[in-house]
Protein backbone atom coordinates (compact mmCIF):
# COMPACT_ATOMS: atom_id res chain seq x y z
CA UNK A 1 0.00 0.00 0.00
CA UNK A 2 1.68 3.19 -1.16
CA UNK A 3 1.63 6.13 1.23
CA UNK A 4 1.44 9.56 -0.36
CA UNK A 5 -0.14 12.86 0.57
CA UNK A 6 -2.65 14.17 -1.96
CA UNK A 7 -2.82 17.88 -2.71
CA UNK A 8 -5.48 20.03 -4.41
CA UNK A 9 -5.87 19.11 -8.11
CA UNK A 10 -4.61 15.57 -7.50
CA UNK A 11 -7.01 12.90 -8.74
CA UNK A 12 -9.09 10.50 -6.67
CA UNK A 13 -10.85 7.68 -8.49
CA UNK A 14 -14.14 6.28 -7.21
CA UNK A 15 -15.21 2.77 -8.15
CA UNK A 16 -18.65 1.37 -7.44
CA UNK A 17 -21.98 3.09 -7.87
CA UNK A 18 -24.34 3.41 -4.93
CA UNK A 19 -26.00 6.22 -2.96
CA UNK A 20 -22.66 7.13 -1.35
CA UNK A 21 -20.90 7.71 -4.67
CA UNK A 22 -22.34 11.16 -5.46
CA UNK A 23 -21.72 12.36 -1.91
CA UNK A 24 -18.09 11.29 -2.07
CA UNK A 25 -17.61 12.95 -5.47
CA UNK A 26 -19.10 16.21 -4.18
CA UNK A 27 -17.03 16.15 -0.99
CA UNK A 28 -13.80 15.44 -2.90
CA UNK A 29 -14.35 18.25 -5.39
CA UNK A 30 -15.25 20.64 -2.57
CA UNK A 31 -11.81 20.25 -0.99
CA UNK A 32 -10.01 20.65 -4.30
CA UNK A 33 -9.49 17.16 -5.73
CA UNK A 34 -10.13 16.11 -9.29
CA UNK A 35 -12.44 13.10 -9.38
CA UNK A 36 -12.72 10.18 -11.77
CA UNK A 37 -15.51 7.61 -11.57
CA UNK A 38 -15.72 4.06 -12.90
CA UNK A 39 -18.98 2.17 -13.41
CA UNK A 40 -21.14 0.32 -15.89
CA UNK A 41 -23.99 2.87 -16.04
CA UNK A 42 -23.00 6.02 -17.91
CA UNK A 43 -26.14 7.78 -16.69
CA UNK A 44 -25.47 7.18 -13.00
CA UNK A 45 -25.22 10.26 -10.82
CA UNK A 46 -21.74 9.32 -9.61
CA UNK A 47 -20.35 9.22 -13.15
CA UNK A 48 -22.24 12.35 -14.18
CA UNK A 49 -20.79 14.41 -11.31
CA UNK A 50 -17.18 13.31 -11.76
CA UNK A 51 -14.58 15.32 -13.68
CA UNK A 52 -14.01 12.31 -15.90
CA UNK A 53 -15.63 8.90 -16.17
CA UNK A 54 -14.74 5.48 -17.50
CA UNK A 55 -17.70 3.29 -18.43
CA UNK A 56 -16.97 -0.39 -18.09
CA UNK A 57 -17.76 -3.63 -16.31
CA UNK A 58 -15.85 -4.70 -13.22
CA UNK A 59 -14.29 -7.57 -15.17
CA UNK A 60 -12.93 -5.35 -17.96
CA UNK A 61 -9.25 -5.36 -17.02
CA UNK A 62 -8.13 -3.03 -19.80
CA UNK A 63 -10.59 -0.29 -18.82
CA UNK A 64 -9.80 -0.79 -15.14
CA UNK A 65 -6.10 -0.33 -15.91
CA UNK A 66 -6.76 2.83 -17.93
CA UNK A 67 -8.86 4.21 -15.10
CA UNK A 68 -6.30 3.39 -12.40
CA UNK A 69 -3.45 5.00 -14.32
CA UNK A 70 -5.31 8.33 -14.39
CA UNK A 71 -5.70 8.41 -10.59
CA UNK A 72 -3.26 9.00 -7.74
CA UNK A 73 -5.63 7.09 -5.45
CA UNK A 74 -8.67 4.86 -6.02
CA UNK A 75 -11.34 4.23 -3.39
CA UNK A 76 -14.43 1.99 -3.35
CA UNK A 77 -17.78 3.02 -1.86
CA UNK A 78 -19.37 -0.36 -1.18
CA UNK A 79 -18.57 -4.01 -0.54
CA UNK A 80 -20.13 -5.04 -3.85
CA UNK A 81 -16.78 -4.58 -5.58
CA UNK A 82 -14.79 -7.82 -5.75
CA UNK A 83 -11.59 -7.94 -3.73
CA UNK A 84 -9.95 -9.38 -6.88
CA UNK A 85 -10.74 -6.11 -8.69
CA UNK A 86 -9.07 -4.11 -5.92
CA UNK A 87 -5.99 -6.35 -5.98
CA UNK A 88 -5.76 -5.81 -9.74
CA UNK A 89 -6.07 -2.02 -9.42
CA UNK A 90 -3.27 -2.00 -6.84
CA UNK A 91 -0.86 -3.00 -9.61
CA UNK A 92 -1.35 0.42 -11.23
CA UNK A 93 -2.22 2.89 -8.46
CA UNK A 94 -2.69 3.27 -4.72
CA UNK A 95 -5.85 1.80 -3.16
CA UNK A 96 -5.42 2.74 0.52
CA UNK A 97 -8.35 0.60 1.69
CA UNK A 98 -6.66 -2.46 0.25
CA UNK A 99 -8.40 -5.78 -0.37
CA UNK A 100 -7.91 -7.60 2.94
CA UNK A 101 -10.82 -6.16 4.93
CA UNK A 102 -13.02 -6.13 1.83
CA UNK A 103 -12.43 -9.83 1.16
CA UNK A 104 -13.13 -10.67 4.78
CA UNK A 105 -16.33 -8.62 4.88
CA UNK A 106 -17.68 -10.44 1.82
CA UNK A 107 -17.20 -13.91 3.31
CA UNK A 108 -19.03 -14.68 6.55
CA UNK A 109 -16.69 -17.54 7.46
CA UNK A 110 -13.58 -15.41 7.01
CA UNK A 111 -15.21 -12.64 9.01
CA UNK A 112 -16.05 -14.96 11.89
CA UNK A 113 -12.60 -16.53 11.84
CA UNK A 114 -11.15 -13.03 12.21
CA UNK A 115 -13.42 -12.28 15.17
CA UNK A 116 -12.46 -15.57 16.81
CA UNK A 117 -8.79 -14.67 16.34
CA UNK A 118 -9.46 -11.44 18.24
CA UNK A 119 -11.14 -13.48 20.99
CA UNK A 120 -14.36 -11.45 20.90
CA UNK A 121 -17.88 -12.78 21.33
CA UNK A 122 -19.89 -13.64 18.22
CA UNK A 123 -23.28 -15.32 17.90
CA UNK A 124 -23.03 -19.15 17.83
CA UNK A 125 -22.94 -20.50 14.27
CA UNK A 126 -22.37 -23.64 12.20
CA UNK A 127 -21.34 -24.23 8.58
CA UNK A 128 -24.16 -25.68 6.48
CA UNK A 129 -23.83 -27.53 3.16
CA UNK A 130 -26.91 -29.77 3.29
CA UNK A 131 -30.35 -29.94 4.85
CA UNK A 132 -29.12 -32.66 7.21
CA UNK A 133 -26.54 -30.20 8.52
CA UNK A 134 -29.33 -27.84 9.53
CA UNK A 135 -31.23 -30.55 11.41
CA UNK A 136 -28.06 -31.54 13.27
CA UNK A 137 -26.82 -28.02 14.01
CA UNK A 138 -30.12 -26.63 15.24
CA UNK A 139 -29.76 -28.63 18.46
CA UNK A 140 -26.72 -26.58 19.47
CA UNK A 141 -27.59 -23.29 17.75
CA UNK A 142 -31.18 -23.24 18.98
CA UNK A 143 -34.27 -21.25 17.98
CA UNK A 144 -34.66 -18.65 16.63
CA UNK A 145 -31.80 -18.80 14.16
CA UNK A 146 -31.05 -17.50 10.69
CA UNK A 147 -29.60 -19.26 7.66
CA UNK A 148 -27.25 -16.98 5.70
CA UNK A 149 -25.13 -17.57 2.56
CA UNK A 150 -21.40 -17.48 3.28
CA UNK A 151 -20.84 -15.22 0.29
CA UNK A 152 -22.80 -12.06 1.02
CA UNK A 153 -23.20 -11.22 -2.67
CA UNK A 154 -24.23 -14.74 -3.65
CA UNK A 155 -26.61 -14.67 -6.63
CA UNK A 156 -29.94 -16.15 -5.51
CA UNK A 157 -28.58 -16.28 -1.98
CA UNK A 158 -31.32 -15.48 0.52
CA UNK A 159 -31.62 -15.53 4.28
CA UNK A 160 -34.12 -17.73 6.08
CA UNK A 161 -35.38 -17.22 9.62
CA UNK A 162 -35.91 -20.53 11.42
CA UNK A 163 -38.29 -20.25 14.36
CA UNK A 164 -39.41 -23.88 14.58
CA UNK A 165 -38.38 -27.24 13.17
CA UNK A 166 -41.04 -26.99 10.46
CA UNK A 167 -39.18 -23.99 8.99
CA UNK A 168 -36.08 -26.07 8.25
CA UNK A 169 -37.62 -27.76 5.20
CA UNK A 170 -37.84 -24.34 3.51
CA UNK A 171 -34.04 -24.30 3.32
CA UNK A 172 -33.78 -27.13 0.79
CA UNK A 173 -33.94 -24.85 -2.26
CA UNK A 174 -31.51 -22.29 -0.85
CA UNK A 175 -28.71 -24.77 -0.29
CA UNK A 176 -28.56 -25.54 -4.02
CA UNK A 177 -26.79 -22.20 -4.54
CA UNK A 178 -23.86 -22.60 -2.16
CA UNK A 179 -22.62 -23.01 1.39
CA UNK A 180 -24.46 -21.29 4.24
CA UNK A 181 -24.01 -20.64 7.92
CA UNK A 182 -26.68 -21.19 10.55
CA UNK A 183 -26.43 -18.44 13.15
CA UNK A 184 -28.23 -17.92 16.42
CA UNK A 185 -30.44 -14.83 16.64
CA UNK A 186 -29.69 -12.84 19.77
CA UNK A 187 -33.18 -12.01 21.16
CA UNK A 188 -34.24 -8.65 22.60
CA UNK A 189 -30.95 -7.07 21.65
CA UNK A 190 -29.85 -3.55 20.81
CA UNK A 191 -27.91 -2.84 17.62
CA UNK A 192 -25.00 -0.45 17.98
CA UNK A 193 -22.21 0.56 15.65
CA UNK A 194 -18.97 2.50 15.69
CA UNK A 195 -17.75 4.28 12.59
CA UNK A 196 -14.04 4.96 12.64
CA UNK A 197 -11.30 6.19 10.36
CA UNK A 198 -7.69 5.14 10.15
CA UNK A 199 -5.14 7.40 8.51
CA UNK A 200 -2.06 6.47 6.53
CA UNK A 201 0.11 7.10 9.60
CA UNK A 202 -2.01 4.80 11.78
CA UNK A 203 -3.94 7.60 13.47
CA UNK A 204 -7.37 6.29 14.47
CA UNK A 205 -10.41 8.44 15.18
CA UNK A 206 -13.84 7.21 16.31
CA UNK A 207 -17.23 8.78 15.65
CA UNK A 208 -19.91 8.71 18.38
CA UNK A 209 -21.61 5.35 18.97
CA UNK A 210 -24.81 5.05 16.92
CA UNK A 211 -27.89 2.99 17.79
CA UNK A 212 -30.09 1.49 15.07
CA UNK A 213 -33.70 0.36 15.48
CA UNK A 214 -35.19 -2.18 13.07
CA UNK A 215 -38.70 -3.40 12.35
CA UNK A 216 -38.83 -6.89 10.82
CA UNK A 217 -35.19 -6.55 9.81
CA UNK A 218 -35.66 -3.19 8.06
CA UNK A 219 -33.89 -0.11 9.43
CA UNK A 220 -36.44 2.28 10.93
CA UNK A 221 -34.04 4.88 12.25
CA UNK A 222 -30.65 5.47 13.80
CA UNK A 223 -29.77 8.01 16.46
CA UNK A 224 -27.12 9.67 18.60
CA UNK A 225 -26.36 9.94 21.43
CA UNK A 226 -26.97 6.47 22.84
CA UNK A 227 -27.77 5.66 26.45
CA UNK A 228 -25.04 3.22 27.40
CA UNK A 229 -23.24 2.13 30.54
CA UNK A 230 -19.77 3.69 30.52
CA UNK A 231 -18.13 0.27 30.73
CA UNK A 232 -20.08 -1.02 27.72
CA UNK A 233 -19.15 2.01 25.64
CA UNK A 234 -15.49 1.59 26.56
CA UNK A 235 -15.57 -2.08 25.56
CA UNK A 236 -17.14 -1.28 22.17
CA UNK A 237 -14.36 1.22 21.50
CA UNK A 238 -11.70 -1.24 22.68
CA UNK A 239 -12.95 -3.93 20.29
CA UNK A 240 -13.12 -1.45 17.41
CA UNK A 241 -9.53 -0.40 18.05
CA UNK A 242 -8.51 -4.08 18.16
CA UNK A 243 -9.89 -4.46 14.65
CA UNK A 244 -7.75 -1.62 13.32
CA UNK A 245 -4.62 -3.06 14.90
CA UNK A 246 -5.04 -6.48 13.32
CA UNK A 247 -5.80 -5.72 9.69
CA UNK A 248 -4.34 -3.61 6.89
CA UNK A 249 -6.76 -0.81 6.05
CA UNK A 250 -6.77 2.96 5.54
CA UNK A 251 -10.03 4.87 5.36
CA UNK A 252 -13.45 4.76 6.97
CA UNK A 253 -15.13 1.59 8.21
CA UNK A 254 -17.89 0.50 10.57
CA UNK A 255 -18.02 -2.19 13.26
CA UNK A 256 -21.51 -3.34 14.30
CA UNK A 257 -22.53 -4.98 17.57
CA UNK A 258 -25.54 -6.48 19.27
CA UNK A 259 -25.98 -6.16 23.03
CA UNK A 260 -28.30 -8.32 25.11
CA UNK A 261 -30.47 -7.21 28.00
CA UNK A 262 -27.77 -8.65 30.28
CA UNK A 263 -25.14 -6.43 28.60
CA UNK A 264 -23.43 -9.27 26.76
CA UNK A 265 -21.66 -7.89 23.67
CA UNK A 266 -21.59 -9.73 20.34
CA UNK A 267 -19.65 -8.44 17.35
CA UNK A 268 -21.91 -8.53 14.31
CA UNK A 269 -19.98 -7.42 11.23
CA UNK A 270 -17.42 -5.12 9.66
CA UNK A 271 -18.22 -2.78 6.78
CA UNK A 272 -15.10 -1.36 5.04
CA UNK A 273 -16.74 1.66 3.41
CA UNK A 274 -18.87 4.70 4.10
CA UNK A 275 -22.30 3.51 5.23
CA UNK A 276 -25.98 4.34 5.40
CA UNK A 277 -25.70 4.53 9.18
CA UNK A 278 -22.88 7.04 8.84
CA UNK A 279 -25.11 9.52 7.05
CA UNK A 280 -26.31 10.62 10.48
CA UNK A 281 -22.99 12.46 10.83
CA UNK A 282 -24.00 14.83 8.03
CA UNK A 283 -25.59 16.99 10.71
CA UNK A 284 -24.95 15.18 13.97
CA UNK A 285 -21.21 15.85 14.24
CA UNK A 286 -18.61 18.45 13.36
CA UNK A 287 -17.22 16.34 10.49
CA UNK A 288 -19.09 13.92 8.24
CA UNK A 289 -18.05 10.46 7.11
CA UNK A 290 -17.21 11.48 3.54
CA UNK A 291 -14.80 14.25 4.57
CA UNK A 292 -13.15 11.98 7.12
CA UNK A 293 -12.72 9.14 4.63
CA UNK A 294 -11.13 11.50 2.12
CA UNK A 295 -8.76 12.89 4.74
CA UNK A 296 -7.69 9.36 5.64
CA UNK A 297 -6.95 8.15 2.11
CA UNK A 298 -5.31 11.47 1.16
CA UNK A 299 -2.79 11.24 3.99
CA UNK A 300 -4.20 14.24 5.86
CA UNK A 301 -4.61 14.49 9.66
CA UNK A 302 -8.00 13.22 10.80
CA UNK A 303 -10.59 15.48 12.42
CA UNK A 304 -11.97 14.72 15.89
CA UNK A 305 -15.77 14.39 15.51
CA UNK A 306 -17.81 16.15 18.19
CA UNK A 307 -21.54 15.59 18.68
CA UNK A 308 -23.49 18.77 17.96
CA UNK A 309 -26.90 17.81 19.38
CA UNK A 310 -29.28 14.81 19.55
CA UNK A 311 -29.85 13.62 15.99
CA UNK A 312 -32.04 10.97 14.34
CA UNK A 313 -31.81 9.64 10.79
CA UNK A 314 -34.75 7.79 9.25
CA UNK A 315 -34.53 6.28 5.75
CA UNK A 316 -37.66 6.20 3.62
CA UNK A 317 -38.75 4.20 0.60
CA UNK A 318 -40.59 5.02 -2.60
CA UNK A 319 -43.77 3.72 -0.98
CA UNK A 320 -43.50 6.41 1.71
CA UNK A 321 -42.87 9.35 -0.62
CA UNK A 322 -46.42 10.74 -0.47
CA UNK A 323 -46.32 10.86 3.33
CA UNK A 324 -42.81 12.35 3.24
CA UNK A 325 -44.04 15.11 0.92
CA UNK A 326 -46.64 16.04 3.53
CA UNK A 327 -43.92 16.47 6.16
CA UNK A 328 -41.84 18.44 3.64
CA UNK A 329 -44.14 21.44 4.06
CA UNK A 330 -44.73 21.01 7.80
CA UNK A 331 -41.41 20.37 9.52
CA UNK A 332 -38.83 23.11 9.93
CA UNK A 333 -36.26 20.91 11.70
CA UNK A 334 -36.35 18.01 9.20
CA UNK A 335 -33.56 17.90 6.64
CA UNK A 336 -34.42 15.79 3.60
CA UNK A 337 -32.13 13.93 1.23
CA UNK A 338 -33.65 12.41 -1.92
CA UNK A 339 -31.65 9.90 -3.92
CA UNK A 340 -31.60 10.56 -7.65
CA UNK A 341 -32.53 7.96 -10.27
CA UNK A 342 -35.06 6.36 -7.92
CA UNK A 343 -38.34 5.83 -9.70
CA UNK A 344 -41.57 6.23 -7.75
CA UNK A 345 -42.93 3.05 -9.32
CA UNK A 346 -45.39 0.77 -7.58
CA UNK A 347 -43.08 -2.15 -8.29
CA UNK A 348 -40.24 -0.43 -6.44
CA UNK A 349 -41.98 0.11 -3.10
CA UNK A 350 -39.15 -1.46 -1.15
CA UNK A 351 -36.45 0.67 -2.76
CA UNK A 352 -34.69 3.30 -0.72
CA UNK A 353 -35.68 6.77 -1.88
CA UNK A 354 -33.87 8.97 0.64
CA UNK A 355 -33.61 9.86 4.29
CA UNK A 356 -34.59 12.53 6.74
CA UNK A 357 -32.36 13.86 9.51
CA UNK A 358 -33.93 15.73 12.39
CA UNK A 359 -32.45 17.32 15.48
CA UNK A 360 -33.91 18.42 18.77
CA UNK A 361 -32.70 19.54 22.18
CA UNK A 362 -33.93 16.23 23.59
CA UNK A 363 -33.58 12.87 21.80
CA UNK A 364 -37.05 11.69 22.83
CA UNK A 365 -38.55 14.83 21.33
CA UNK A 366 -37.01 13.94 17.96
CA UNK A 367 -38.13 10.31 18.22
CA UNK A 368 -41.65 11.43 19.16
CA UNK A 369 -41.82 13.58 16.02
CA UNK A 370 -41.08 10.56 13.84
CA UNK A 371 -43.42 8.32 15.79
CA UNK A 372 -46.31 10.79 15.62
CA UNK A 373 -46.30 10.84 11.81
CA UNK A 374 -47.00 7.09 11.62
CA UNK A 375 -44.78 6.88 8.53
CA UNK A 376 -42.41 4.35 10.03
CA UNK A 377 -45.07 2.47 12.02
CA UNK A 378 -42.68 1.87 14.89
CA UNK A 379 -42.77 2.68 18.59
CA UNK A 380 -40.11 4.87 20.12
CA UNK A 381 -36.59 3.51 20.01
CA UNK A 382 -36.23 3.96 23.74
CA UNK A 383 -39.01 1.42 24.27
CA UNK A 384 -36.71 -1.22 22.80
CA UNK A 385 -33.66 -0.40 24.85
Amino acid sequence: MNKAILYPNDTIGIIGDNISGPRLVTAARKIGFQVGAYGSDEASETLQLADFKVVGELNDKEKLRQFAERCQVVTFTSTHVSSDVISYLEQFTSVPQGSEMLEMSQDRLLERAFFEQLNVNIAPYATIVSLDDVYQAINSIGYPSVLKPIQKDLVNGKELIINTQTDIAKASGLLDFGTYILESIVPNSRELSITMARGQDGQTVLFPIVETVRNKGIVQWTFIPTQLDVGIAQELRRISNEVTQNIQYTGLFEVSFTITQNDNIYVKRILPAVSQTGQIFDRGTTVNQYEQHLRAIAGLPLSEPQTLMPTVLAPFTTKQLAAINTQWVLKNNWHFTFYRNVKADGQLDSHSAGNVILQAVDLNEALDQLDDTGIWNQSKATDNQ
